[in-house]
């Protein structure tokens, strides 16, 4: 029969389904009074027919149970339970009593199991740990791999980009971008590198490369990358047949360095031919160097997820994931409808590598057909279109909102140029490093480009300041002038040349590029993506804002020019069908990330002035055709 409950206890369950009594509230005591009260109480397991009838009393338990007590270092005293601080927790009291009591009441066997649990879980861990994370471990990815001059021994289309690096063109050359991450747990130091890291690129030779999205610090440590560290460089010699003299490799060495979990840096790299005078050979980028305890491993992006995870996602989601994915690789594949005949593209050299893009690309699905880009200015490849009547052509023009429409012609907006004001490097000279943070006030820039200098209110700039403006009719030029300066630049300008003050102009984007390249204290305007083989030369914030897409689509940056494609009225055939597919959506995957918005980048943009939607808004009515319309309607 169970016993009544004495005065001032109350009944409570204990581990393993006993019921014990504690007082409802314990008498208050001072910090030393329960100091020494616990100090003095014995530690033991409760069995289930225990019962605890006061505070600090040993309970009523068979003598056959043997207490287990911990001795307080220092004192030879038994270690009792800790005090409690009224009002501070008030259950952790109990808490720690019922913890105490569920181990207590763990038998021998049952402890055996649970530390076996332990030891083989947390070997488990770690093998998982070092077999598919890694204590020490570092993955890199191929992010792009585009070729560059890769009509250089035939005559390229006018107008096509044709990269030089100091003074002699690059040869059936590439342009890569591989990421570097710490993908292991540990942060990397410098001692953890048995070898150095290297990268080798089979079948080209490395020209130049850059360090790219480092912080402070790692900058600081690669910065002897900066310039071609090749394996003909490295301590020892190197290896293979550049090993003999200090000519161009296929490989690159890095500096040792610090990089903590999950950060990372990109690499810039300029390939070219190796110049062995074969065939061109198909590029094979590999690693080298030693990690120790660790691995360097090539991954197909970014760190993987756990596999686990990936298994139950595709158990759970597999048929609605197979659909999407299939739906989605049939919208992005770059379907065209194919006409004979040849089209001119002529205007805006600020375009001109876009359309490239898409230029070789139709070419690729349609071999009858054949694009020729005359990149002049917006208004030459308008000019152009009315001169020549017949013929496919299209006229490329740089526009600002507000700008009226070409009359007797049908628009088609493909995007947003971004542009930058850009100047060479030793800028800084003269208006300090913070220059490339801060930038130029709008103020500013109008006092420059209309010849009021560039130097230091009151001082004396370190370098003669040229302005460098383009010539009369570029589309880039009429943007700068509306959107930044609010006012004119000088309508007569010399050639820009050696030794050249004030404002001078030049023809072409790429001319403006490498004269502000060679030449400190020049300053200029150039669309935002046309600056990575251009060493010296550097863009500048307008009032903080850097140009950048996403402050473009959020209204933040205005330095930036509608892009709209000029045809004759109702024009079918090749013209459409080129138009139709710059604007698919496949075309505008391709195009996203090279400094040029597409009209589906736009649809969503804070910055509604800049939508495709804007330029519909401002055509002639009745203008339009049903071909036309089609085509100004799709994104």
């Amino acid at each position: 029969m169970p016993s009544t409950p004495a005065p001032g206890t109350r009944t409570c369950p204990l581990p393993g389904g006993g019921r014990g009594r504690v007082p409802r509230k314990a008498p208050v005591r001072t910090r030393t009074e329960a100091a020494g009260a616990a100090s003095r109480t014995t530690l033991r397991p409760t069995p289930r027919s225990c019962r605890v009838h006061a505070p600090h009393s040993r309970p009523s338990c068979p003598r056959s149970l043997p207490a287990r007590t911990s001795v307080a270092l220092g004192t030879g005293r038994p270690l009792g339970r800790r005090p409690v601080r009224t009002g501070a927790h008030p259950g952790g009291h109990e808490m720690f009593e019922t913890i105490a009591d569920f181990f207590g009441g763990l038998s021998d066997g049952q402890m055996w199991a649970a530390t076996l649990t332990a030891v083989v879980s947390s070997g488990f861990a770690a093998s998982w740990l070092n077999r598919y994370q890694g204590w020490r471990r570092i993955s890199w990815s191929e992010v792009y791999n585009g070729p560059i001059n890769k009509h250089i021994n035939s005559r390229p289309p006018h107008g096509m980009w044709q990269i030089h690096w100091e003074g002699r063109q690059i040869s059936e050359g590439s342009l890569i971008i591989l990421e570097v991450r710490n993908s292991g747990v540990q942060t990397l130091e410098p001692e953890h590198f048995a070898t150095p890291l290297v990268f080798t690129f089979t079948g080209k030779k490395v020209v130049h490369f850059k360090v790219r999205d480092a912080n402070e610090p790692l900058e600081a440590a690669l910065r002897p990358a900066q310039r071609p560290r090749l394996v003909s460089d490295a301590p020892g010699g190197g290896h293979g047949p550049q090993a003999a003299g200090r000519g161009p490799s296929d490989t690159i060495v890095l500096p040792l360095f610090t990089l903590n979990r999950r950060e990372y840096f990109r690499l810039l790299v300029l390939l070219e031919d190796d110049g062995t005078g074969n065939s061109p050979k198909p590029l094979k980028i590999t690693s080298g160097g030693t990690l120790k305890g660790g691995r360097i491993k090539r991954t197909a992006g970014r760190a993987r997820r756990r596999w686990a995870t990936a298994v139950a996602v595709a158990l759970v989601a597999a048929t609605s994931l197979g659909a999407g994915m299939y739906a989605n690789a049939r919208s992005l594949r770059l379907d065209a409808t194919c006409s004979q005949g040849t089209l001119t593209l002529a205007g805006s050299t600020a375009f001109s590598p876009v359309a490239h893009q898409v230029k070789e690309r139709y070419e690729e699905r349609c071999p009858d057909a054949t694009v020729v880009l005359e990149a002049t200015n917006s208004g030459e490849g308008v000019d152009r279109l009315r001169r020549y009547p017949t013929g496919a052509r299209i006229a490329m023009v740089d526009t600002v909102p507000g700008q009226e429409p070409e009359e007797g012609l049908d628009a088609h907006h493909a995007g947003v140029i971004v542009y930058a004001v850009v100047a060479h490097r030793a800028l800084e000279d003269d208006l300090g490093e913070e220059v490339w943070d801060e930038g130029l006030s709008h103020d500013r820039l109008r006092r420059v480009f209309t010849g009021g200098g560039l130097g230091q209110d009151g001082g004396r700039p370190a370098h003669p300041s040229v302005a460098v403006v383009r010539a009369d009719g570029s589309g880039t030029r009429n943007a700068f002038e509306k959107r930044v300066l609010g006012a004119k630049s000088p309508r007569r300008t010399a050639p820009c040349g050696t030794g050249s003050t004030g404002v001078c102009s030049v023809t072409s984007t790429m001319e403006l590029l490498r004269y502000v390249n060679r030449t400190p204290g020049a300053i200029g305007y150039a669309e935002a993506d046309a600056l990575p083989f251009f060493p010296n030369v550097r863009s500048v914030p307008i009032d903080s804002n850097t140009p950048t897409g996403e402050n473009v689509l959020n209204g933040d940056y205005d330095f930036w020019a509608r892009e709209v494609l000029y045809t004759r009225q109702g024009a079918t055939g090749l013209a459409g069908n080129f138009l139709d597919f710059l604007s698919s959506r496949g075309m505008s995957k391709v195009l996203e990330g090279r400094g040029f918005l597409t009209c589906r980048e736009l649809e969503d943009a804070r910055n509604t002035e800049a939508r495709c939607g804007a330029a519909r808004q401002g055509r002639l009515p009745g203008r339009a055709t049903a071909q036309g319309a089609r085509l100004r309607a799709r994104p």
